[in-house]
């Protein structure tokens, strides 16, 4: 549950404005004389402290325009289509209340049940969701790093079937909703057919200095913004830094509330405890995350790694198996790349959904990426007999 009490300010450092000046107005008004003795009476500030309730609204006022961002940015069409076609709808709007009749809420509540709720108001404190394309629930959603670490790192069918292990993690750009990321992930998940874990971290009261900037103008600057404006933030007002950062705050503590990039910071801690994680792909600034996170950990766990990116091509610092993809038109992508050359080029721009043109099809990408990864086997038999075929080819009859 959400602490909804309201942050409590400072107290005054001096206290001529709390007591002697109030004594003088006394005086000079003509009531008794002022006694200047200490008194254990609290000056009430309550008319004065941010509830925050009043913060929440603004932070999932800018989550909403990331979520139209993701309908450009991301495959969202696509997901509500498959997803539509198995019975379920996406929603990006509050679930309505139930009603007060107990048939009326049955019939809400199996109603709910084939509605996937991806709202800004929905999860405006950060979630992991869990996506495996083809088994029922489809969606699974983690508020918490510990819980997914304990519950996550299996994705289980509801109808039928052993867990399946998560092994895949996706990280996508600047300020994606849980829409953009969620359709990332079915993109990954789809394509591999195995389930995938994508980090949607939380909106943070200061990362609205940046996003009204304007997220996409470069990520350093962004990164910069965010990280500055929240250390202010987190100095000035510690309650109201908690806000937006809950996902964060369970995987590394207070300093979730001074970092720049939490999402880093959920990938960072959730590599180092989750073993089995093999793979990673980033979209945009997601690829940039990762490589914030993996930058720190032990070589002999970056090697069992490998990192695919889209639309922007990370320094390959760690012996991570690296496959980077970026867009010949892709003018956003490569001004975030800085310098960094990619594996692949292809002809598109920094979208992946599908259904605009010259965009980024990460489908096929990620299947072409896993077979040439693809050990290569030969048969001595087979290889010897092609040898001797050739052979009696090249002499002269």
């Amino acid at each position: 549950m959400l602490d909804t009490r309201a942050p409590s300010l400072p107290r005054p450092m001096l206290p001529f404005f709390d007591v002697v000046l109030p004594k003088w107005i006394e005086l000079a008004l003509g009531s008794q004389a002022p006694d200047f003795s200490p008194t254990p009476a609290k000056p009430d500030l309550s008319k004065f402290e941010i509830p925050r309730e009043l913060v929440e609204p603004l932070l999932w006022a800018f989550r909403q325009t990331n979520t139209l961002a993701d309908a450009l940015f991301y495959d969202v069409g696509l997901l509500g289509l498959r997803l539509l076609t198995r019975g379920i709808l996406v929603t990006t709007t509050s679930t309505p209340q139930l009603a007060a009749s107990a048939e009326i809420n049955l019939a809400a509540a199996q109603a709910a049940a084939k509605i996937i709720n991806l709202s800004a108001q929905a999860n405006p404190e950060g979630t992991i969701l869990v996506i495996d394309a083809h088994h029922a629930p489809f969606v699974q959603t983690y508020d918490d790093v510990q819980n997914f670490l304990q519950d996550g790192l299996s994705f289980r069918p509801s109808r039928g079937g052993g867990p399946r292990p998560v092994k895949i993690i996706t990280v996508t750009g600047v300020g994606s909703s849980a829409l953009g990321s969620a359709a990332f992930a079915w993109n990954v998940s789809e394509s591999l057919r195995q389930p995938v874990a994508a980090i949607v971290p939380g909106y943070g009261l200061a990362d609205i200095i940046p996003q009204a900037l304007g997220g996409w103008f470069g990520f350093g600057v962004h990164d910069f913004a965010r990280r500055v404006s929240q250390q202010l933030l987190a100095s000035g007002g510690w309650e109201l830094a908690k806000v937006g950062r809950h996902l964060a705050s369970t995987a590394i503590g207070d300093e979730a509330f001074r970092t720049g990039s939490p999402e880093s910071d959920i990938l960072h801690e959730v590599l180092k405890r989750a073993e089995q994680i093999e793979r990673l792909y980033g979209h945009s600034k997601g690829a940039l995350c990762i490589q914030n996170a993996v930058r720190s950990l032990p070589a002999e766990r970056t090697r069992r790694l490998h990192v695919t990116t889209f639309g922007c091509v990370i320094q390959e610092e760690t012996d991570a198996d690296y496959n980077q993809v970026m867009g010949n038109i892709d003018g956003l992508g490569q001004l975030n790349s800085w310098g960094n050359w990619p594996e692949h080029w292809i002809k598109g721009w920094h979208s992946t959904n599908s259904l605009l043109p010259l965009t980024m099809p990460v489908a096929d990408l990620v299947k072409k990426d896993v077979r040439a990864e693809d050990p290569v086997t030969i048969d001595e038999t087979v290889l010897q007999n092609a040898l001797v075929a050739a052979l009696a080819k090249l002499q002269p009859r």
